[in-house]
């Protein structure tokens, strides 16, 4: 008797060994942390997006899909992520410093500026793995947290079926645990390739109705075919296309009209930059973003009538408007430019009816506008710079 025992554990340990379980039956807890490690090493990530939102008592059903693009650790370091989605209908990006909608019907683009993570909201980032790479740890670390996983087949492929339960809350787009109905236990049943530990499915239900989001990443990699190419993360390069949508109306100051003083931080050295200091001078004020195309095309041209000007009394200000010091830096290395650079220009931008980048204002030695444009117009800059030295 004791011997077909025996036997008989030693066939169940066989074909438990045989199905890959014995030696990947890891605690959820240990399975968790793997793919949560996963996450904080990649660096890129590339996939075809679906989802879709079901809610059958209601006949409500919500589909979307896009080919994504993360970029989880950029290369200039000045931001945590970027991202694009490509939908049919839309396109969605985000570029470190501005997040930007094409909406392909009407052809109008929104931008908004220095967004916080938090206010995101964007379905595409919806139990993705940009927020699974913020919200497994924090789901990990809470003991109370119910977890289970198994081991499921789809198709040829092993995935890792990790289970758990967040009474009254839900994961955001943002990877935040967040309470928004206290009378519901949100259900999520994320499925991992067992192979490369990435996200593949996560199905998010309640235990209250039939309502269900389930989102999908097909063909998920490291190494994606086609990478955005660099003027696709400006929303400036689809201004010949695209209408842009203003939150403001703001007018250029306009010739004629005395320039509002200011004072701001010189990047890199003190003292700070006025314009009280420019009196008796010309003044050429250059306002600017970093993640700007048009802005990068006008360093040289600027460097250029900066040495063809200045011996005769022409200052170049460069006024940037909200970039952290990491990224004017890392422009300044890239681009070059060879005039003086203010920062923290928001506010001045706006009493100087700026609505689009670069902006150029010129300044005659009393602090009067002499001329001033959207956009780098080199002709006219020059002849309006010559105009007013000679005067």
């Amino acid at each position: 008797m004791k011997r077909h025992s025996c036997l008989t554990v030693l066939v169940l340990l066989f074909l438990l060994a045989a199905n890959g379980l014995s030696q990947d039956a890891l605690p959820a807890q240990a399975l968790m942390r793997k793919v949560s490690d996963k996450l904080a090493s990649i660096k890129l990530l590339g996939y075809n997006y679906r989802f879709e939102f079901s809610y059958p008592s209601q006949g409500r059903l919500i589909e979307e899909q896009a080919e994504a693009f993360l970029d989880l650790k950029p290369a200039d370091g000045t931001s945590q992520f970027r991202f694009q989605f490509v939908s049919p209908g839309k396109v969605a990006v985000f570029n470190g410093t501005e997040r930007f909608f094409l909406v392909k019907e009407g052809k109008k683009i929104y931008v908004e500026s220095k967004p916080s993570f938090k206010s995101f909201g964007d379905v595409f980032l919806q139990n993705s793995p940009l927020s699974l790479k913020y919200a497994l740890p924090r789901i990990i670390a809470d003991d109370t947290i119910q977890k289970k996983v198994s081991l499921v087949r789809s198709g040829d492929r092993d995935q890792y079926l990790i289970e758990f339960s967040l009474p009254k809350g839900i994961i955001n787009s943002a990877g935040e645990i967040i309470e928004i109905r206290p009378d519901h236990t949100n259900l999520y049943k994320l499925k991992v390739d067992k192979a490369t530990l990435f996200p593949v499915e996560v199905v998010q239900s309640n235990d209250k109705n039939d309502e269900v989001l389930k989102t999908t990443y097909v063909q998920i990699t490291e190494k994606p075919a086609m990478m955005p190419a660099d003027p696709s993360w400006f929303f400036s390069s689809y201004l010949n296309e695209y209408a842009l949508q203003k939150k403001d109306t703001l007018t250029l100051i306009e010739p004629g009209k005395t320039a509002a003083e200011f004072s701001l931080a010189r990047f890199g050295s003190a003292p700070n930059i006025s314009l009280d200091q420019y009196k008796g001078k010309l003044v050429l004020l250059e306002f600017w973003i970093a993640h700007c195309g048009f802005c990068i095309a006008a360093v040289p041209k600027l460097n250029d009538i900066s040495r063809k000007f200045r011996d005769r009394g022409l200052e170049i200000v460069s006024i940037n408007m909200y970039d952290p010091a990491v990224t004017i830096e890392a422009f300044k290395k890239k681009n070059g430019p060879e005039f003086a650079i203010a920062t923290g220009g928001d506010s001045i931008a706006t009493a100087y009816g700026v609505d689009a980048f670069p902006a150029l204002v010129l300044l005659d030695p009393s602090g009067k506008v002499v001329y001033s444009s959207s956009g780098l117009q080199e002709k006219e800059l020059e002849a309006a710079i010559v105009s007013n030295l000679q005067k």
